[in-house]
């Protein structure tokens, strides 16, 4: 419980040595606290303040010895000091539950649950009790099979041994009947029904979750976070995003003072991370409970999260913060949840799991510290018998350790998404672009292809498509979503939404509704400005074809048959499509302006460009459409940017607009 610390209360210390006590106990010198606490106890033997300090500061000493005796005496000191200030003053602060703490670290979760309960009753308005209380439930079911874990909690009548029994059901797949218990529980017409209210709503989630119903999991969870009313219930909600949140994220958590930005906080978190924002459910989110249901089942840690285990791990200084707020997984558990499974893997020695996309290697195995070894999987600093190419995980043990830092660091500072197994990606390319809109913003236009080729036979498929745009703080500014049963074969959409012109976080999807396939894009853009004075242009389109309707004016009288994936052959001209802004009018009332194509390599750059054609062209119009058919015949295949040039023969100023081209022979 890495968090506690934040939410201590904060007495007025009555001399210097017992503040200076509470600070040591805070920046982890617990040997030192005990110290200045004995010395300051044995002038003021009744001090409440400084006995239930020093009962911190032996539990949290109490768990970095390794011999198992030496644990039990330093914790059983820490007993003593807590059972002394009960016995003054039983709702002295948060001592109750700070004791559950010590009895959970004895190994005793039933006294701890039923101390912590007992906190609940006497002092709901500390901001940590209620997520610690759940934490010891949840440990509880951890360490017990769920048959005996039912039988002892069917004896009590704690605020949530109703929930937890329907934990037990969930835990061994009968979720019709955890289900039952988590109604019951809502049924309820008690005092206390605001307090459960959330832990219930989220169990209900992660039950909507495991049964694979993921829009009403996403949506159990999103209503749990507009329900967010106090500090109390947010760290409730973090407690279920701890073991993926970055470093910045848990500083931006601590820093928030109000329950309306929690629930932004919350929003944001989620919203960021999903890779379909405009899809009816979050599939980062479906993902992350996922994981969480595997790490539950396959990398509990039961022990101490401390530094001892290892020499390796004895340096805090590779690990961020995020490493102690997954304490209930061992190392592997802690990186499955936050990356997934590993793209590849070797066994030997030390376990070795690399993923590629990121290029993030890490390394497990059993550790020792002197005769002491863990029967735990911990990191350690290289691998030891078969493992990958000595370029990614280093060429000598120096330089593997090395890496191995910069790894861990990274790695547990961030997360990503994977799909479920089965899930096929569709290659799907697109291709966006500015004009001017309305109002002084940008008409955006996305053109994706989606290459829909059923292979079971069907003759047609129902796909759903979607496309969200949020602005920079991920507040939702537009977005659309439509199913359409499409025949088999590749077809081209196109989306349109007006923005200011300003960075915005952009998603497009598309997916089978009765298929495994899906692609999902997410990019930021900023869509180009053309409220500035004088000469200006749009992104520029290229196409396979372009239809020109009779007395064309308006854009929509162009039937532009775009080519998302830029890619064209020297067989067939390519099609460009642009639309230039606010020239000036010669004194006839027409404007005169000069086309220049070039194509440049991208290799070569523009010592080796290639003049495609120049024209000069007159209009009646201030902001005339262009467009043009350009003859590849004699064009090398190979990555080009195709540039147009325009320049306003009246005033003397140049516009440019590009689109990158793969030309294909």
């Amino acid at each position: 419980m890495a968090w506690l610390f934040l939410f201590l209360p904060i007495l007025a210390a009555p001399a210097d040595d017992l503040r200076a006590a509470k600070e040591a106990v805070r920046d982890g010198e617990y040997a030192h606290a005990i110290t200045l606490l004995s010395t300051y106890l044995e002038a003021n033997p009744s001090d409440l303040e400084a006995h239930y300090w020093r009962g911190i500061a032996y539990r949290e000493r109490g768990k970095h010895p390794t011999l198992k005796n030496r644990v039990r005496q330093i914790l059983q000191r820490g007993a003593q000091d807590f059972e002394g200030v009960l016995a003054q003053d039983s709702a002295y602060q948060d001592v109750l539950f700070q004791y559950a703490l010590l009895k959970k670290y004895q190994g005793d979760l039933r006294t701890a649950i039923s101390l912590g309960e007992a906190q609940l009753r006497h002092r709901r308005d500390m901001v940590h009790v209620l997520a610690g209380v759940l934490d010891l439930y949840w440990r509880y079911l951890a360490e017990n099979a769920p048959e005996k874990a039912r039988q002892w909690l069917r004896t009590q009548s704690g605020l949530f041994t109703q929930v937890f029994i329907g934990r037990t059901y969930e835990r061994q797949g009968l979720f019709d009947l955890a289900e039952s218990y988590y109604e019951e529980v809502i049924a309820e017409e008690e005092d206390h029904a605001a307090l459960v209210r959330l832990p219930v709503r989220l169990a209900l989630a992660r039950l909507d979750f495991a049964r694979r119903f993921p829009e009403a999991g996403t949506v159990g969870v999103m209503e749990a976070i507009e329900d967010v009313e106090t500090a109390t219930e947010a760290l409730v909600l973090f407690q279920e995003i701890r073991t993926i949140a970055s470093p910045a994220e848990i500083s931006a958590f601590r820093s928030i003072q109000n329950p309306a930005d929690y629930r932004i906080f919350f929003e944001v978190f989620w919203i960021s991370r999903d890779p379909m924002p405009a899809a009816p459910y979050n599939a980062r989110m479906a993902e992350h409970y996922r994981r969480l249901r595997v790490a539950e089942q396959d990398y509990l840690f039961y022990g101490f999260r401390s530094w001892y285990r290892s020499q390796f791990t004895h340096e805090a200084a590779f690990f961020p913060e995020t490493y102690t707020l997954s304490q209930d997984y061992d190392d592997r558990g802690i990186i499955f949840i936050r990356h997934g499974e590993p793209d590849d893997y070797t066994v030997g020695e030390a376990n070795s799991w690399l993923y590629r996309d990121s290029l993030l290697v890490f390394h497990f195995a059993p550790t020792c510290m002197g005769s002491v070894c863990s029967v735990f999987t911990h990191f350690v600093p290289s691998p030891e018998g078969p493992t990958f190419h000595p370029g990614i995980v280093g060429l000598d043990y120096i330089d593997a350790e090395r890496r191995t830092g910069a790894f861990l660091m990274q790695g547990l500072s961030t997360d990503r998404h994977t799909w479920p197994a089965g899930t096929r990606l569709w290659e799907m390319p697109y291709m966006m672009a500015s004009f001017r809109g309305l109002d002084g913003r940008s008409l955006v236009e996305v053109y994706y292809r989606v290459p829909l080729e059923p292979d079971d036979g069907r003759d047609s498929t129902l796909v759903e498509v979607g496309f969200a745009a949020h602005d920079a703080r991920w507040q939702q500014v537009s977005y659309v979503r439509a199913s359409r049963r499409r025949a088999a074969g590749a077809f081209v959409e196109r989306v349109q939404v007006d923005l200011a012109a300003a960075p915005h976080n952009l998603s497009l999807y598309a997916r089978e509704a009765d298929g495994p396939h899906l692609a999902a894009h997410r990019f930021q853009y900023t869509p180009a400005r053309f409220d500035q004075l004088g000469l200006k242009v749009s992104d520029l389109l290229l196409a396979d074809s372009i239809n020109v309707l009779p007395d064309a004016q308006l854009r929509e009288d162009y039937l532009v048959h775009v080519n998302p994936a830029a890619t064209a052959t020297s067989a067939e001209p390519v099609f460009a499509y642009f639309e230039v802004y606010d020239l000036l009018a010669a004194p006839d009332g027409q404007t005169r302006y000069y086309l220049a194509y070039t194509l440049i390599p991208d290799r070569g750059g523009r010592s080796r460009a290639i003049a495609l054609q120049t024209q000069e062209q007159r209009s009646e119009s201030a902001s005339p459409i262009e467009h043009v058919a350009i003859d590849l015949t004699d064009v090398p295949k190979g990555r080009y940017t195709l540039e147009v040039t325009i320049t306003d023969l009246e005033r003397g100023q140049e516009a440019v607009t590009s689109r990158s081209l793969e030309i294909k022979n």
